[in-house]
């Protein structure tokens, strides 16, 4: 904890933040009663609605309009008389979310976000949400095992080139202060897998952190070539992490797998604590709410510069009915859904997750059979699905499996081209998309 201690305040020397107070708060709060976390809770969200009223015009509409006492602030359910916030709310309003006082707000940055559905939106953070946000990404860390002294492999990015002295000097001192190799995982030629074979053997690595497809891809191809690794932990971010991924990376990387969760416009929110019981909700930095029970709305506790307020991101999650092992108490998520354009529409008017696809071709052994690397199912109409296929060529009976268990779940008319593809690419953004529905 020493070297992560100095490691963190020399980060925000260099970046004008604030982790370490933070995360020496949230060593503590992690421990909260349900009881004291509400009031932690409680205590921030009165602070922001009163920045709200006071700076954000189109909240001091919203709070007006809606006769809601910012003064007399008993409990966290005051939310409920706030509307849900939607991407298109913000982008028809976007002035009225500018705070009035955003020059007195400490390093506002401004990015973009939301760029895997094309629905693209201009946010803003400030160095205390940042703060917050790196702080319990440090505290996972401790969940993990990983130290100062840690050595990580990042296998992200990777999918835009950038060239610049500046990138490159930003992501030499990225690599320096957190100890860590970041190569590119997008790169599937020869040279370069040898190169990260020989960063797992030779640069004493303890931890890699990478989408979960593409560390999937590599296990299997070490696999195949009898290569494995004592690694003893793996982070995965932004994509599904099933089962299987879970364990092909125990039997090749030797590694226990931890999930996180967090979108762009909020950042971090849940973590997977060593019980790996589900995801613990940063309950110090956000408060969840469930719109018909799966639905999130999301408060971010800690941005001045663009508050958001039961914020709907189009995720979907099951709350765990049982608290974890571990001691916590904090709200545990036992699955994240994934976005509402991750699933497919049934005739009936149902939708069917993109885990169904996953575990269709696991559970019949076609995968395993057919040496399956990558899957994608796209859905243009009701009746219509490509089923696009990175494997050995599908026979007849596998598609026969597909097609038939598939009209029992989606409708009896349903038409699935099948596509052998060398490669699926990943989204804009980097991150394979299992699922693409352009019906929603």
């Amino acid at each position: 904890m020493i070297m992560l201690f100095n490691r963190t305040k020399l980060v925000d020397i260099l970046s004008g933040k604030n982790v370490n107070d933070y995360y020496m708060e949230y060593d503590k709060t992690q421990w909260y009663s349900k009881g004291e976390m509400k009031e932690y809770q409680l205590m921030k969200l009165k602070k922001l609605l009163k920045h709200c009223y006071n700076n954000v015009p189109y909240y001091n509409r919203i709070i007006k309009e809606r006769g809601i006492d910012i003064n007399n602030i008993t409990s966290t359910n005051i939310l409920e008389k706030f509307p849900v916030l939607t991407k298109e709310i913000i982008q028809n309003n976007y002035k009225d979310f500018i705070p009035k006082n955003i020059n007195h707000i400490k390093g506002v940055k401004i990015s973009q976000t939301g760029g895997t559905t094309g629905n693209i939106l201009l946010k803003r953070t400030d160095a205390n949400v940042r703060s917050s946000a790196w702080a319990t990404y440090k505290r996972f860390q401790d969940w993990m095992g990983i130290s100062g002294s840690t050595k990580i492999l990042r296998l992200m990015g990777g999918h835009v080139a950038k060239h610049s002295l500046k990138d490159n000097i930003k992501e030499y001192i990225f690599n320096i202060v957190n100890n860590t190799i970041s190569l590119n995982p997008y790169d599937k030629s020869d040279k370069n897998i040898k190169r990260i074979q020989s960063v797992l053997e030779n640069k004493g690595i303890s931890s890699i952190k990478g989408y979960s497809q593409s560390l999937f891809f590599l296990a299997r191809l070490f696999e195949d070539r009898s290569v494995s690794f004592n690694i003893d932990s793996i982070t995965t971010t932004a994509e599904p992490l099933m089962d299987e991924h879970r364990m092909k990376f125990k039997k090749v990387f030797g590694a226990e797998s931890f999930d996180q969760y967090g979108c762009g416009e909020i950042g971090s929110i849940a973590y997977e604590c060593n019980h790996h019981k589900g995801l613990h909700v940063a309950e110090e930095r956000v408060i969840l709410e469930f719109k018909d029970n799966i639905d999130l709305l999301i408060t971010d506790l800690d941005n001045y510069a663009m508050p958001y307020i039961r914020y709907w991101n189009a995720d979907q999650a099951i709350v765990s009915k049982e608290e974890c092992t571990c001691g916590r108490k904090t709200l545990l998520l036992s699955r994240i859904m994934g976005r509402t354009c991750d699933y497919i529409s049934c005739s009936d008017g149902k939708q069917l997750h993109w885990a169904y696809f996953w575990h269709l071709l696991f559970d019949t052994g076609i995968a395993a059979k057919r040496n399956m690397v990558k899957f994608q199912v796209l859905q243009n109409n009701i009746n219509e699905l490509n089923f696009r296929i990175v494997s050995n060529p599908l026979q007849k009976e596998d598609k026969d499996i597909i097609v038939n268990n598939m009209k029992m779940f989606i409708g009896k008319d349903i038409k699935v081209t099948f596509i052998q593809e060398k490669d699926i690419e990943n989204a804009k953004s980097g991150k394979y998309r299992p699922v693409i529905n352009n019906m929603i």
